[in-house]
């Protein structure tokens, strides 16, 4: 018998208590505005750190990570999937007879009784979700969006809505998506990722079949013709629909003109021919574009109203985000963490500035995920002209013996190196000249990126 899904059912009345556990993260953020809006009274406690007060402008109150009392006062509490069973307040929460539930489920919760748009895949859901966000609402649909970055024109990680639809960034991690009841089902890629979750690559494919399955018969299923391992997800479900560059995507797309700020791009499929224009640079992101775009058409958006939704748009935060520029040098904060991101960012910078002397300081994400791809990284940090390896972000993971940034940088060329965070930072003195200088992981090296602008731009924003 199929797990029965999360309902609104499943939550207390609005006005009730809400603890988040892990609240400063990035999915979390969003579910806190979400709760927020309707109505619960939401607390939250994480390492202290600007993101965790700062939600308070949004109307939450933030506790301090060791303050386990909030989980026993609360009428439910709500844990990221970061934030382990054995945690003290998790503990607190459960003696006290509290309930609780994971993030995944409590998102599944909010939505699935909506018209729901999941978006799936190792990379690029964030910037698909989004880039859906915007084209819903440029079609006056007013979705209810949650995605995984910050996006500059909903102040956060979500945008409130009333409409029909919500779009969801769906995630793999932990089964986090196997929570969610899509109408729609996007898959922008599926590649070996997480598979301290999964065990094996057979078990992550199936899981991902698992997500998409129920959308088939609904608004339809839509997979990245240009990665194989989505085109193998849609020939296993039998019925979807493609998109992509290749010839055999069912809506393909070209980028018609290419420019410093911008491209003039074009996706072709049954009843569609739209041409569209798109801020953010590099092939990956007119591909995103396009998965973005069909997907609104085939929620029932009028075509007329999506041609210039992207035009303006250049990307969420830590997407190949232009934090400072000054004489030449330019720095950027990227979130790729995964051999395919790097080099989609490599190029898609290299497109941007064309010439420009290309520096990557890249922090490895996870000892799991290095051990296993370590040289992955080495080739496609290669394809730079300087490249800086800091040591590993370990996020949830215990080191493990014999694995470090050396891993990495092992069997490459003399311009792909290990380095510290500080002389990261010091590149951007030091660069002469047009250089493009990109900060590029899913850890703390945003904190790095940002030091680097400031004194670089003389500004402490970086700005």
């Amino acid at each position: 018998m199929a797990e029965r899904l999360p309902r609104l059912s499943d939550l207390p009345e609005s006005g009730s208590r809400v603890h988040l556990l892990g609240a400063a993260g990035a999915g979390m953020r969003a579910l806190a505005a979400v709760l927020i809006d309707g109505g619960w009274k939401v607390t939250g406690s994480d390492r202290d750190s600007e993101a965790l007060h700062s939600l308070s402008a949004i109307g939450l109150l933030p506790l301090s990570e060791s303050d386990s009392s909030a989980a026993t006062r609360a009428d439910l509490v709500i844990r990221s999937s970061a934030i382990p069973g054995d945690h003290p307040a998790v503990s607190a929460a459960y003696e006290t007879g509290i309930p609780i539930m994971k993030r995944a489920a409590a998102v599944g919760a909010l939505v699935n009784e909506r018209r729901l748009a999941a978006v799936a895949g190792t990379h690029g859901k964030t910037t698909v979700t989004t880039m859906l966000g915007l084209a819903l609402e440029a079609a006056d649909r007013d979705p209810l969006v949650l995605v995984g970055g910050h996006v500059s024109e909903w102040g956060g990680n979500a945008r409130i809505g009333s409409g029909p639809e919500a779009v969801v960034e769906a995630d793999e991690y932990d089964r986090s998506f196997l929570q969610l009841d899509p109408s729609l089902a996007v898959v922008t890629s599926v590649e070996p990722e997480h598979l301290e979750c999964y065990g094996s690559e057979t078990e992550l494919r199936s899981a991902f079949q698992t997500f998409a399955t129920p959308a088939v018969d609904r608004a339809g299923v839509l997979v990245c013709a240009d990665d194989v391992g989505a085109l193998e997800l849609g020939a296993n479900i039998g019925s979807c629909m493609s998109y992509g560059f290749s010839g055999s995507a069912d809506y393909r797309v070209e980028i018609v003109a290419s420019a410093s700020d911008g491209q003039r791009c074009r996706v072709k499929g049954p009843e569609l021919d739209l041409s569209f224009d798109l801020a953010a640079p590099g092939a990956h992101n007119a591909q995103n574009a396009a998965a973005a775009l069909v997907s609104a058409v085939l929620l029932g958006a009028e075509t007329e109203t999506l041609a210039g939704c992207l035009g303006r748009f250049r990307g969420v935060d830590r997407r190949l985000q232009v934090l400072g520029s000054r004489n030449g040098v330019v720095i950027v904060d990227d979130y790729a963490h995964h051999p395919t991101e790097v080099r989609a960012s490599v190029s898609a910078l290299r497109s941007a500035w064309p010439g420009a002397r290309l520096i990557v300081a890249f922090q490895p994400h996870l000892y799991s995920r290095t051990r296993v791809m370590a040289a992955e990284f080495g080739r496609e940090l290669s394809r730079a002209d300087q490249a800086l390896v800091l040591p590993i972000y370990p996020a949830r993971e215990e080191p493990i013996e014999g694995v470090d940034a050396g891993l990495v940088v092992k069997g490459t060329a003399a311009h792909v190196r290990q380095g510290s965070v500080d002389e990261a930072v010091g590149l951007a003195s030091e660069a002469r000249g047009e250089t493009v200088i990109v900060f590029m992981g899913a850890g703390d090296v945003t904190e790095a990126a940002h030091r680097a602008a400031g004194e670089l731009t003389g500004n402490a924003l970086g700005v």
